[in-house]
């Protein structure tokens, strides 16, 4: 029988109609109460009676549809928005003074509205002229078609990208205790303290700039351009030892910048830091969280897979010399 570990999981569920005859509903598992089964079907949402239950197992995800991987990609630039943008058809250019690739790279998702090589020449010449490297964000399977061509046009492939996904209403797998919540402060000697602000404080500004290097001033309006924006700062005993921040698009969390110091680690400080932003975000619109991690960061991507997130799609940057 399907348990709450499974709330969030894809499930089919075979049960005995008052007619007599049996029938199997195939969805999301919503919520297990104490009289059944709550799935999230097609046309809405199904209760299922626990007398009525036959059989009920978990299923491997359905293949992500081409139309999710581009609404998902739209919705993840929106999450981190690029100072400068400009459009190419579909095509979403976009320019941050070279920091980060997302903030400063194309993003070949739809029709460009010409034809993929005279596109491609375009976006060399609209980087060129800021004096930036031309690169390109290509999701994958989903524009495989862009990627071959700049793979023979003499486009260099670097940081194979995951991109995870989790539904919020599916607790975070062994997550540790929650840390509290309390903006004024004041936590128990030993007990860690997580507040939640819109804009980051130079303490979290000085962790994030010990893994990303010094931050230009280009970066404050990326890290705090979406409607819909908070930074977490994990305290433990007055000291700063975990961040992340979390934005809000369509009904997207989009996580990025967690962080933990290395002395820290291992003791459930991501998990704290992602359930505190999780649960911001639902009180935002969010039903669901994403985040982005290097295909080669084997630590970072068990560590989400540990969370509950799985592989939606994956994309690759592209750049050629300036």
């Amino acid at each position: 029988m399907l348990s709450k570990d499974d709330v969030g999981r894809r499930v089919v569920i075979r049960r005995r109609l008052p007619e007599g005859q049996l029938t199997d509903a195939l969805g999301e598992l919503r919520g297990v109460v104490d009289l059944g089964l709550i799935l999230r079907i097609d046309d809405g949402e199904l209760f299922v009676p626990f007398a009525d239950i036959v059989a009920a197992k978990v299923v491997p995800p359905r293949p992500v549809r081409y139309s999710e991987i581009a609404a998902l990609e739209l919705s993840a630039a929106g999450g981190w928005p690029a100072p400068e943008t400009a459009r190419l058809g579909d095509w979403l250019l976009r320019a941050g003074g070279g920091w980060t690739n997302r903030a400063n790279s194309a993003l070949a998702v739809g029709d460009p509205g010409i034809s993929l090589e005279e596109a491609v020449d375009r976006v060399a010449d609209w980087y060129r002229e800021r004096g930036l490297v031309p690169r390109f964000a290509v999701p994958l399977p989903l524009a495989r078609q862009t990627d071959r061509l700049l793979e023979r046009m003499g486009w260099e492939a670097y940081t194979p990208t995951l991109v995870m996904t989790r539904d919020l209403a599916r607790p975070t797998a062994g997550a540790a205790p929650a840390a509290g919540q309390d903006p004024a402060g004041g936590a128990a000697a030993g007990e860690p303290l997580i507040r939640l602000s819109a804009t980051p404080d130079p303490a979290w500004i000085a962790m994030m700039a010990g893994h990303k290097g010094a931050l230009p001033d280009v970066a404050a309006p990326i890290l705090t351009g979406p409607d819909k924006v908070a930074f977490a700062a994990l305290i433990l005993d007055g000291d700063l030892v975990a961040i992340g921040r979390g934005a809000v698009t369509d009904d997207w969390l989009g996580l990025s910048l967690v962080q933990v110091l290395p002395e820290h680690r291992r003791r459930g400080h991501a998990a704290r830091v992602v359930d505190a932003l999780a649960a911001w975000g639902g009180t935002r619109g969010a039903t669901r969280a994403y985040l982005q991690v290097e295909e080669g960061n084997a630590a970072a991507v068990a560590l989400y897979g540990y969370l509950g997130f799985q592989v939606h799609h994956n994309y690759i940057h592209r750049k050629i010399d300036i």
